[in-house]
């Protein structure tokens, strides 16, 4: 009975199918709490908030103006008051205690795929939207981008369940327009990048959920310059046959209207698999390069790992 109730609620959280449903976004809320703990984001003292103090990345946020108390740093004396009252005042700051998290959603042709319960597009949506759940839940401001096959579009960062809602619309919405014939000419990965880069202030956590179709060298550059004064993580989403293909003979398919044979012998499945080997390669060494968390995630995984502990086949760059 204990198996059959937890089965049932594994698969209630499971993307499914090749479209995302917003009401399934919506419900991810409720496993935010678990997420929060799970991927225990630094903390400090009490003192300076609910992150790691760090020059470049936190900030100060004016609280009051108060009599001078021994103790006080000078040079934070407001001497406008200080002449206006003739007795001495003192500005008092606060640590800024909540950041953006801005998550970047890659929902373009080429992950409009999936051979396993979902495609790699609706799997995406759904990380997209437990980190931003996650992230409201620990008290920051969450928001996102997502890379549509037309436009590029934003939400920005903000503490409350109105925006990561409006966030979660526009994510369906750009998902619900893929299609897998289009005229279009889509943005690149370097034009989403560049557009983060942008509007994400100094200290920002950064989450890119591709296929990494297309990370290419100047998307390499545009990284380089986001880590510098932010943290990122790269969550690369892909299917189990781009992994590895099957060997397979005559098998005929159909879109409706015409029929196909596809066949695939040793040598092209041995190509196929080198090939994403040197992708593999190519994205890890980049991601250590800049110290960036790298996560593989295979749309075949179970959802509910990434809630329960560390999900499989998880690797770092730093």
């Amino acid at each position: 009975m204990k198996e059959s109730l937890h089965n049932t609620h594994t698969n209630f959280f499971q993307p499914q199918g090749a479209y995302a449903e917003l009401r399934a976004l919506q419900q991810l809320r409720y496993l935010a709490q678990p997420l929060a703990a799970v991927k225990n984001v630094a903390r400090s003292s009490a003192s300076s908030g609910k992150h790691r103090s760090r020059a470049l990345s936190r900030g100060m946020e004016f609280e009051e103006v108060r009599l001078y108390q021994p103790g006080d740093d000078v040079r934070n004396i407001d001497w406008r008051v200080t002449a206006r009252t003739q007795t001495t005042h003192t500005k008092r700051y606060r640590d800024e205690k909540e950041k953006p998290v801005i998550t970047l959603v890659d929902q373009r042709r080429s992950t409009f795929f999936g051979s396993q319960q979902c495609f790699k597009s609706v799997y995406a949506c759904h990380l997209a939207a437990l980190i931003n759940w996650s992230s409201l839940k620990r008290g920051d401001r969450a928001g996102g981008l997502v890379i549509g096959t037309q436009t590029i579009d934003e939400v920005r960062p903000a503490r409350s369940h109105q925006n990561v809602n409006r966030w979660l619309q526009l994510l369906t919405q750009t998902n619900h327009q893929l299609t897998a014939q289009s005229t279009h000419t889509e943005p690149r990965l370097a034009d989403g990048l560049k557009k983060l880069l942008r509007i994400a202030p100094s200290g920002t956590d950064c989450a890119l959920i591709t296929d990494a179709y297309d990370l290419d060298d100047e998307c390499e550059k545009i990284l380089f310059q986001l880590a510098r004064h932010n943290h990122i993580s790269l969550y690369w989403v892909f299917d189990n046959l781009e992994k590895e293909l099957p060997i397979i003979h005559d098998i005929t398919f159909s879109n409706g209207q015409q029929k196909s044979t596809l066949n695939i012998d040793k040598h092209q499945q041995q190509q196929h698999q080198h090939y994403f080997l040197q992708k593999q390669e190519h994205v890890q060494a980049l991601c250590q390069r800049y110290k960036i968390p790298l996560l593989m995630v295979n749309t075949k995984q179970i959802f509910m790992e990434w809630v329960t502990g560390k999900p499989a086949g998880a690797s770092y760059g730093a």
